[in-house]
C-alpha cells in the first residue's frame, strides 16, 4: 500500500475550511475546528494540510498536545516549534510566541486538543495568542470537543470554520482502493460495501482492510478480488463476521 493522502470527501471540505480561514473578511473570527472519532484521518489530514503549506513557502506551526501538558508545556512546545529553547518566564514564552507569529504570518494547528480542552489556563493562553496576531489557529480533537469546547465562550464564539470528519462512504473506500494500492488488481464494488459496513467508515481500518486483500491478491496472483473471491477471509481483529 501506498503511503500518501488520497482526497476524500473529508480532507477536501477541511482543505475548504481552511482557505476560508486565510481568506475571511476583517470582521470574521479566524478560529477553525476539526472533530470526530478517532481512526477517521484527523491527524493525517492536518499533516498533509501543513506540508501543503509549508511546500508553497509559509511557515505553518504544528503541535500535538499530551495528557499530560501544563501551560508551560503546552508554550514550551509551541516555541519549539517555532525554532527557540523554552523561554521563561511564561510571559516572556507567549510574547516571542506572538512577535514570532505576527513577523513570519505563522498559523498554529493544535493537534488532540481534547488533552487541554479541560484546562483553563492553556485555552485561554490560546485565545491570547489569536487575539494578538489574528491569525488562523485551527484546533483538532475528538467528537466530543465541540460540545466541551462550547462552554467556553470567549474562546467558541472566535470559532468561525469548522469541519466534522463523517464516516468514508463507498466512493471514499472507491478512492482509497484505486489510489493506494500498489498493484493492479480491481477490487469488487461488494467488496468495497463490504469494508465500509465493517469498518464503520473508519479511514484506519478501511485501509487495514485494503492492505490484507492486496497482499491477499499477491499471494495468489489475482487481479480482481470481490466477496467470492475474498471467501472467509478475516478483516480485522475480533470480527465475528469476517
Amino acid at each position: 500500500m501506498k503511503r500518501q493522502i488520497v482526497e476524500v470527501k473529508n480532507v477536501l471540505r477541511t482543505l475548504d475550511m481552511f482557505a476560508n480561514l486565510q481568506s475571511r473578511s476583517d470582521i470574521t473570527p479566524g478560529i477553525g475546528l476539526i472533530h470526530g472519532p478517532s481512526g477517521f484521518g484527523k491527524t493525517s489530514t492536518v499533516t498533509h494540510m501543513v506540508n501543503q503549506l509549508t511546500n508553497m513557502g509559509s511557515v505553518p506551526a504544528f503541535v500535538r498536545c499530551c495528557a499530560t501538558d501544563t501551560p508551560s508545556s503546552f508554550l514550551a512546545r509551541v516555541t519549539k516549534e517555532l525554532g527557540s529553547d523554552p523561554i521563561y518566564p511564561l510571559r516572556k514564552s507567549l510574547d516571542y510566541i506572538i512577535e514570532t507569529m505576527n513577523e513570519q504570518q505563522i498559523a498554529l494547528f493544535v493537534d488532540e486538543a481534547d488533552h487541554i480542552v479541560g484546562q483553563s489556563k492553556t485555552m485561554e493562553t490560546i485565545r491570547d495568542i489569536y487575539d494578538a496576531t489574528e491569525l488562523p489557529v485551527l484546533l483538532v480533537g475528538m467528537e466530543e470537543i465541540a460540545r466541551r469546547i462550547s462552554h467556553r465562550k470567549q474562546l467558541f464564539n472566535r470559532i468561525s470554520e469548522w469541519v466534522e470528519f463523517l464516516p468514508a462512504d463507498n466512493e471514499d473506500v472507491s478512492m482509497f482502493a484505486s489510489e493506494l494500492m500498489e498493484v493492479d488488481v480491481k477490487v469488487g464494488e461488494d467488496m468495497l460495501d463490504y469494508i465500509r459496513v465493517r469498518s464503520g467508515g473508519e479511514v484506519r481500518r478501511t485501509l487495514i482492510a485494503l492492505d490484507k486483500i492486496e497482499r491477499f491478491a499477491i499471494s495468489n496472483d489475482l487481479d480482481f478480488v470481490d466477496r467470492a473471491v475474498w471467501g472467509d477471509g478475516q478483516l480485522f481483529l475480533n470480527n465475528s463476521r469476517r
